[in-house]
């Protein structure tokens, strides 16, 4: 008697198992992320989230910061201050996995009834079962990680101190980082995913209030995801900030401006297709995407080209800190000013502070900025006025501390100008052209101390009393 030939799962009975397994997988990080919070470890779950991003975006040419002449000669360069930092984000990255997994993990999880189910099954479909078997939780597919990030920490750190490693090197530990992603079946879920309802909430009133006000759907999703995006980044730079008031090595947060860069080119493209390509908007919040598309670029392009290149080589831990703070505080302002311009476009009446009550140490330091202008302008102005050859290392020291020190807190389009000036002072041949080059400085000081008065956080202040000196 002939035997029956083998059952073979049909195709839909396969995606119907696929689906099953993706949708057990999805709940079943959920349900752990959820276990998470209720233990009130969020914050470091984000926190590997967002170096492991990080990572994956410094591998990226596009986002490390890196001058004109260097990404022209790519094959020249060495990568081994690069490949240092690399070094150090891996064992950062491992003491944050170790403490995730002291967390533990929710008794019952939703993928035990995916795969009670598919053992009762009769005839099982042509899948691996046994390969999804092997990360069933999100704490084993983190032990996994935790393996492959320990062999390719080992490998890194023999590279290290090579003097001269090159871009393919580099490369390829990128590659080897990525496969270890992609092989960490929730590790991967869990960077897949944009947002999330545990990391991600708007917890101002005002702001939430506002959002439910907003009758077109469209338009309202759309502006929902633009501050979801935008308080993320908020997020980001918190944990550069904690370890700049903790006066700790900070060359490695280099990995973590690299995923700003990226996720700020990430938010220009949404916005330019959710607003700027789109006319359900009105004309007012037409305008203020406008505007915040263009300051997330100049702003990311100025951090990345300007103030961070050549932080990875840098050896002198001051310069490192005031760089690391500079853009810091440069794109924290970018970011919460563009919170404040896209909620404002819908509704002109709400405060910047209600927003942000940090806005009255932004307050401060406008009215120290502007007290340092005029106190430059006078200084430069006293010496023109003696009518005689003056101290010209007087005027450097004062210009290199303002560059230093208050430079940050101008608009970014006042910072070249400014600089183009003071260079051109500095280099100055002879007594009448620097006498020359001083009044124009004198009279673009002037100017500059009108603009801040004109800021919004000066409106209501007394900075007319500094104006009258």
């Amino acid at each position: 008697m002939p035997s029956n030939p083998k059952s073979r799962p049909s195709r839909d009975s396969f995606l119907e198992t696929l689906n099953a397994e993706t949708l057990a997988g999805t709940e079943n990080l959920s349900a752990w992320l959820r276990h998470v919070a209720a233990q009130e470890r969020t914050e470091i779950v984000f926190e590997l989230e967002a170096w492991l991003r990080g990572l994956r975006a410094f591998f990226d040419i596009r986002h490390l910061p890196l001058t004109g002449a260097e990404r022209a000669n790519l094959v020249s360069r060495s990568f081994s201050p690069e490949i240092r930092i690399v070094y150090r984000t891996l064992l950062h990255v491992e003491r944050i996995s170790n403490a995730i997994l002291s967390v533990g993990q929710p008794q019952k999880l939703e993928f035990e009834t995916f795969v009670e189910a598919q053992l009762r099954k009769g005839a099982r479909p042509d899948l691996q079962v046994s390969r999804v078997l092997e990360q069933p939780t999100p704490l084993d597919s983190l032990s996994h990680f935790l393996e492959a990030l320990n062999d390719l920490r080992m490998m890194v750190q023999a590279l290290k101190d090579a003097p001269d490693q090159s871009y393919p090197v580099f490369l390829g530990i990128g590659r080897c980082f990525q496969r270890d992603l992609r092989d960490c079946r929730y590790i991967d879920m869990l960077l897949t995913q944009q947002f999330k309802v545990q990391f991600d909430q708007v917890d101002n009133t005002v702001v939430r209030s506002l959002l439910r006000s907003i009758r077109d759907k469209q338009v309202r999703q759309n502006v929902s995801l633009a501050l979801l995006h935008l308080y993320r980044l908020l997020r980001y730079l918190k944990i550069v900030s904690q370890d700049l008031v903790r006066d700790r090595p900070l060359r490695h947060y280099l990995v973590i401006f690299s995923l700003l860069h990226e996720e700020m080119g990430n938010l220009s493209q949404f916005l330019k297709a959710g607003f700027l390509r789109r006319q359900q908007a009105g004309q007012g919040l037409w305008n203020a995407v406008e505007l915040i598309v263009y300051s997330l670029q100049i702003e990311s392009q100025r951090a990345l080209e300007r103030e961070l290149v050549f932080v990875s080589q840098e050896r002198q831990a001051p310069p490192i800190y005031t760089k690391i703070e500079n853009s810091h505080g440069l794109l924290r302002n970018c970011f919460q000013s563009s919170i404040v311009a896209l909620v404002q476009a819908l509704d002109k009446s709400v405060d910047a502070k209600t927003i942000f009550p940090s806005m009255v140490d932004r307050l401060q330091e406008a009215q120290k900025l502007l007290q340092e202008l005029w106190d430059l302008r006078q200084a430069i102005k006293d010496l023109l006025d003696k009518g005689k050859e003056f101290d010209l290392n007087r005027v450097m020291d004062r210009l290199t501390s303002f560059r230093e020190s208050s430079l940050r807190y101008l608009m970014y389009r006042d910072w070249g100008e400014f600089e183009r000036l003071s260079d051109a002072i500095i280099t100055a041949t002879s007594e009448i052209e620097l006498r020359t080059l001083l009044r124009k400085f004198v009279s673009f000081l002037e100017a500059l101390v009108q603009e801040v008065s004109n800021r919004s956080v000066l409106r209501e202040s007394p900075a007319e009393s500094i104006l009258r000196q």
